[in-house]
């Protein structure tokens, strides 16, 4: 084992804390432990009926298959993200475990990070779709089949595993004896490949990849906008019918705003946190292993 490969437990963490213990785990027993938890129940129940309910409908449209696949990258970010929740608890001591609280951490972070973005590109990929149908009505039914959106839903599954080989390639898990706690633990550790690989990796998967996801969202959802928006006025100009009128345009602005909610929600949600992961380019002691880790 090399000398210049070092193990993580929480016990380090705790040792290099920036933040009042106390305050921290009102924090994360408040935050991470209670609301935390009730949402990723709820969210995972949800999932859970949502999925059969589109198999249900059929898969006869290509939007049905996206729907699916999103509600598969939810349910499984929602799963790692309750048991990331449950075991960060503070008062669960990680001296009564024979397993480092930080390698369950380690695991469930990131397999919740790979579903998040996951689900980010799905959802940009969803907006696409949409803005193709108000954009091009008789050409998108040639142009997004079933068989496509089967194709780049699972293409974006597969590609974005691709996330977790940094973390491979960079860390292992071993046995240690621990002096603190007097008995041998499982831990991580990071290896000297780390400083060299993360330095290069952040910038495709914490910036080009989660700014490109927002920028393609917010720009389909835009333009999905004022197509709807700019097809009602022309209905309501060249139909005789007011309530045929009203009716369409109700229905279509309707359907713009629940776009735009959609795109506001998730850029909204989520850019804090991939300013954060950004952050960590430039901010090294926000990494794991870093002085401002409890940050």
């Amino acid at each position: 084992m090399s000398s210049a490969n070092t193990f993580i437990t929480d016990g380090v963490i705790e040792s290099k804390l920036t933040i009042n213990p106390l305050i921290l785990d009102l924090v994360i027993l408040v935050v991470g432990c209670v609301f935390t938890v009730f949402v990723c129940l709820f969210g995972i129940a949800a999932n859970i009926v949502n999925i059969p309910l589109f198999r249900k409908l059929g898969y006869q449209d290509g939007v049905n298959v996206t729907l699916t696949a999103l509600a598969i990258s939810d349910l499984g970010g929602l799963i790692f993200e309750l048991v990331y929740s449950i075991l960060m608890n503070p008062y669960i001591l990680e001296i009564d475990l024979v397993v480092s609280k930080v390698v369950i951490g380690f695991i469930t972070g990131f397999m919740f990070e790979y579903f998040t973005r996951v689900s980010g590109v799905i959802t940009a990929y969803a907006a696409l779709e949409r803005c193709l149908c108000v954009t091009w009505p008789l050409k998108v039914k040639t142009i997004i089949t079933n068989k496509v959106s089967v194709a780049v839903n699972w293409s974006i599954f597969i590609i974005y595993s691709m996330y977790l080989f940094p973390q491979i390639f960079t860390s292992y898990f071993d046995w240690t004896y621990v002096p603190e706690r007097n008995k041998t633990v499982y831990v991580i550790y990071f290896n000297s490949r780390r400083a060299e690989v993360f330095p290069v990796t952040y910038y495709v998967t914490d910036v080009l990849v989660p700014y490109s996801t927002y920028i393609v969202l917010i720009t389909c959802c835009t333009t999905l906008f004022v197509k709807l928006k700019s097809k009602a006025k022309w209905r309501q100009q060249v139909s005789s019918s007011g309530e045929k009128i009203s009716y369409i345009t109700s229905k279509e602005r309707k359907s713009a705003r629940m776009f735009m909610a959609v795109s506001f929600m998730a850029v909204v949600l989520l850019l804090p946190h991939s300013l954060f992961f950004s952050a960590m380019i430039f901010i090294r002691a926000l990494a794991l292993d870093g002085a401002y880790s409890d940050l």
